[in-house]
């Protein structure tokens, strides 16, 4: 990490703008812009410059796995297969707005006034520039959203696959308003194993966002194999904070 003189020397009352989003934290002081990871415990700066910056050569091994191999000190051996990819985004398992997991809604669904609820009855949020920035990774229309709802009319995704780690699979759609929930059909299915076998908290308590940190899983990452084919599984503290920041436009 590079520090000027003057940063270096610059007293902690300087420090300010400070601000935290889920596992992020950014802060500024007279002269720059910073970032820190808490879950990676690295520390970013912001460089502006309008003189060019210094270029050097950096050598490129052309068989770098040949290389690797040849010092190791073992017998090791190349094996070249195929790694299929797919598309896959992270959501949150709490309100992206204010980083809560709210008490009536998300995980905490089954709390929710209005009608009776099963104990284990919950959703995923779906942020909505999921749909704009992602459109078409859920059998998910959001215009068509937007227009039946002008008309008055009634609108959800389309049923799909969604296989949990353990090889179980669930149906499951895009529901609610902009289509903003994440839920199994029957909903209490999903929540049965997120809250009951994942969480493990007890029924009737209600899930916060200190309580998820605690365990160090704040996201889900879901992974399309085809239109009616997902998989889901938790990530790690601060990783939808990441996509995020990354992706979205």
């Amino acid at each position: 990490m590079l520090f000027s003189k003057k940063s270096a020397k610059l007293p902690l009352e300087s420090i300010k703008s400070v601000n935290r989003k889920n596992n992020i934290i950014h802060f500024r002081d007279k002269y720059h812009k910073y970032k820190f990871n808490i879950s990676k415990s690295t520390l970013f700066k912001q460089f502006i410059t309008n003189k060019p910056i210094i270029q050097f050569e950096v050598p490129i091994l052309e068989d770098p796995f040949s290389f690797l191999l040849a010092n190791s000190g073992s017998d090791l051996e190349i094996v070249s297969e195929q790694e299929e990819t797919y598309e896959h985004i992270y959501l949150p398992l709490y309100s992206a707005r204010n980083n809560e997991v709210h008490a009536k809604s998300g995980l905490n669904q089954w709390n929710a006034g209005g009608r009776p609820r099963h104990e284990d009855e919950l959703y995923i949020p779906v942020p909505i520039w999921i749909h704009k920035d992602f459109d078409g990774f859920f059998p998910y229309d959001l215009n068509q959203y937007l227009f039946k709802k002008a008309r008055g009319e009634r609108f959800s995704g389309e049923d799909f696959r969604l296989e949990l780690p353990d090889g179980n699979v669930l149906s499951a759609k895009i529901c609610q308003s902009n289509g903003k929930a994440l839920m199994s059909n029957p909903n209490k299915e999903l929540g049965h194993w997120m809250l009951r076998h994942v969480l493990q908290v007890p029924p009737g308590t209600l899930v916060t966002y200190e309580m998820l940190e605690e365990i160090g899983i704040d996201s889900v990452v879901v992974t399309k194999f085809s239109n009616d084919h997902f998989r889901i599984d938790f990530a790690k503290t601060g990783s939808y904070a990441e996509f995020e920041e990354e992706y979205k436009s």
